[in-house]
């Protein structure tokens, strides 16, 4: 490991320290001033050689904030969809395996299915055994199922599609931080998935039922919804939002400000017979088959 990255993952242990809020507020803030054209211009060309992106792959602009640019749209047919249940993001498959009752591992993480989607009540006195879930989801439908998580880095296109034709039934919100998610602060910070906020979109499709469970990362981390206004389905207390909506599979479904990450898990009927396309750790674009 390098000294930088050391000292990175060092930092890290004290991430839980930081005010998790007041840094995404501000960030937000800075992200949706409109700073004078050269200093924005400044800002996107070092993003751009940074994280080395090709820009031919979206429609062509001028942006007047920087979060015009992490919010930047795709040409038309940049990202065809293949066949089979697609990536419904672009990013990093981080990990993926059979929902066998056990643990969904992801890096180093070790995951409570049912605490990533159903969440857990936060007390400060209470012991971990005894916190009661914030949703009651039912997961008997995906024991013997597939599960896949998509890290969309910061470099990235951060909006959701729909990976196949289906209708998304609701949404339920669960609130949490908003730690890290690349694969160093995975490595050193416990339970990021169970911890974050997330909101776990739940879909009926002709060959099954699944879940996409978006999950909020670090700095601005909010998650948005084609349709919904945040305060619509991300109030107190966490509920089942109703929505019954059909989409067509490619369709935008949300979007994350910066990055972040989307867990895909496939009930057995959806998963009979799937199999993963592509290897762990690749990189995958929207619309790129994930399961055939």
């Amino acid at each position: 490991m390098s000294a930088a990255r050391a000292l990175y993952a060092a930092a890290l242990r004290f991430y839980g320290l930081l005010p998790h809020r007041l840094l995404g507020e501000t960030t937000r803030v800075l992200g949706r001033a409109r700073w004078p054209a050269p200093i924005v211009e400044t800002i996107v060309r070092a993003w751009v050689a940074r994280g080395r992106i090709d820009l031919a792959d979206y429609e062509p602009r001028a942006y007047t904030t920087v979060e015009q640019f992490f919010l930047r749209e795709l040409r038309p047919g940049a990202r065809p969809l293949q066949a089979g249940f697609v990536s419904p993001a672009d990013g990093k498959l981080f990990a993926a395996g059979e929902l066998d009752g056990g643990p969904l591992v992801v890096k180093q993480q070790v995951l409570d299915l049912a605490r990533v989607v159903n969440g857990t009540q936060r007390a400060l006195l209470a012991p971990a055994h005894a916190r009661r879930p914030l949703h009651a989801l039912d997961l008997s439908p995906y024991a013997a199922g597939r599960y896949a998580t998509v890290f969309l880095t910061p470099h990235g296109y951060h909006f959701v599609h729909a990976p196949v034709d289906a209708r998304l039934r609701d949404v339920r919100w669960i609130p949490g931080r908003y730690f890290p998610q690349n694969a160093t602060a995975l490595s050193v910070i416990p339970r990021v998935y169970e911890r974050n906020e997330r909101a776990v979109l739940r879909f009926d499709s002709d060959a099954g039922p699944f879940l996409l469970v978006m999950v909020g990362a670090s700095l601005i981390g909010g998650i948005e919804l084609e349709g919904l206004a945040r305060a619509d389905w991300a109030s107190a207390p966490p509920r089942a939002t109703t929505i019954e909506r059909d989409v067509r599979k490619g369709e935008r479904l949300g979007h994350f400000t910066f990055g972040s990450t989307v867990v895909c898990l496939l009930s057995r009927e959806l998963a009979r017979g799937a199999e993963l396309r592509p290897e762990i750790g690749r990189a995958l674009r929207l619309g790129e088959t994930l399961f055939r």
